[in-house]
């Protein structure tokens, strides 16, 4: 051993000691050296995952927004702001109290049969009143019969369909907030090709069909393959519950002349039109992400609205919570057709109608129409005893 080498302080029998004490403190050092690196990598993957996830969330957030962003921009001579649609004077405070528990929009279906006109110049064959419980969740659909004689915001007389094709979706909402005592601001509209499009999305649906529907669904699924460029499967025959394609579903919802229970034929085909939101409402809470993502990428840009993004993200969140409690067909109480030549729907009165609907609507069994509805309601009346 050289002289540099020897233990200092002339301990000899000391050194064996200390290299095993700089040994375990060595040891211990790389000990926590390797636990200290060790929950860096750990933290480090987990913020890598957690800034992942985000990335994904935030791409997924904004491509689901440029694609929501396609079916919310309108021609400027016909798009309007929820705060320029007219309501009835007088109405305003009752209206506030209703506006904060429930979401009224009007749900249309048009048949622009180009694919392209969605806001005006097409007939609006199904008129909606779409009412949410914000605290319930409960859905109640009121189908406006599309030939209802209505007073517009001019004071001129028209079917409703004609108003939206005429005068444009604006018109249509304010025509029925005057004869109404509403408040709707929002709406959705889809045209054939986007509803055929949504049902194949969720996979079909399943809805009670007679023999006289599908001899009907089949004749009008020509027209609907015509226009959508869809290719039509014809149904064979056999009553019950049947699986409906996209196709399918829009000709089952355009039928007219065949009745049920005896009801009218444009009742019987708002019964048809809310049995298939009925439908696509099962079919939605049973769908899949992929399912869902495909819906709102699809279909979306062939839509028209003026529900902001984050509504819709709220209502597609709560689509499982959704329930639809009611359902009929407006006005609750008209005027025989069979002896009229005219075809207008004349409400038997516009009074007791709009009474019984806010009733439905918002639990209201004592409502009282405003003066502007009772007018309306003395005009129709003697109208149609002039025009029988």
């Amino acid at each position: 051993m050289t002289e540099h080498n020897r233990p200092r302080n002339g301990a000899a029998g000391s050194h064996p000691v200390r290299r095993q004490s700089e040994e375990a403190k060595a040891q211990a050092v790389a000990k926590n050296r390797k636990r200290r690196h060790k929950k860096y990598v750990i933290l480090l993957a987990v913020e890598i995952a957690a800034l992942l996830i985000v990335s994904l969330l935030a791409v997924g957030f904004f491509y689901i927004k440029s694609r929501y962003d396609v079916m919310t921009v309108q021609d400027q001579d016909i798009s309007f702001e929820r705060h320029d649609i007219k309501t009835n004077e007088g109405i305003d405070d009752k209206l506030d109290e209703i506006n904060e528990k429930y979401q009224l929009i009007m749900a249309y279906g048009v048949d622009a049969r180009n694919n392209t006109d969605l806001l005006k110049d097409a007939n609006a064959d199904t008129d909606i009143i779409v009412c949410i419980n914000k605290e319930t969740k409960q859905v109640k659909l009121v189908s406006v019969l599309r030939d209802s004689f209505l007073c517009m915001t001019n004071g001129k007389y028209r079917k409703l369909t004609d108003i939206y094709a005429g005068y444009g979706v604006k018109e249509s909402i304010e025509t029925i907030n005057k004869n109404f005592d509403l408040n709707i601001t929002q709406y959705v509209t889809v045209n054939w090709k986007a509803l055929a499009k949504a049902v194949d999305i969720l996979g079909g649906i399943d809805v009670e069909v007679t023999n006289a529907e599908i001899r009907q669904i089949n004749e009008y699924g020509k027209e609907v393959s015509k226009v959508t460029g869809y290719k039509y499967r014809e149904m064979s025959s056999g009553s019950g519950e049947r699986h409906l394609t996209g196709e399918q579903a829009v000709a089952f919802a355009r039928i007219r002349n065949v009745t049920i229970d005896g009801e009218g034929h444009d009742i019987a085909r708002a019964t048809r039109q809310r049995k298939v939101i009925n439908a696509m409402l099962v079919a939605a809470k049973d769908a899949g992400i992929s399912e869902l993502n495909n819906l709102l990428s699809e279909v979306l840009p062939m839509a028209a609205t003026n529900i902001s993004f984050s509504e819709a993200l709220s209502l597609a969140s709560d689509v499982g919570s959704y329930t639809i409690s009611d359902q009929a067909t407006f006005p609750f109480d008209y005027v025989d057709q069979s002896n009229l030549t005219t075809a207008y729907v004349y409400y038997k009165t516009l009074v007791s109608n709009v009474s019984d609907l806010h009733a439905l609507l918002f639990g209201d069994e004592n409502y009282q129409p405003s003066s502007t509805v009772q007018n309306i309601s003395s005009y129709i009346d003697q109208y149609r005893r002039d025009h029988p």
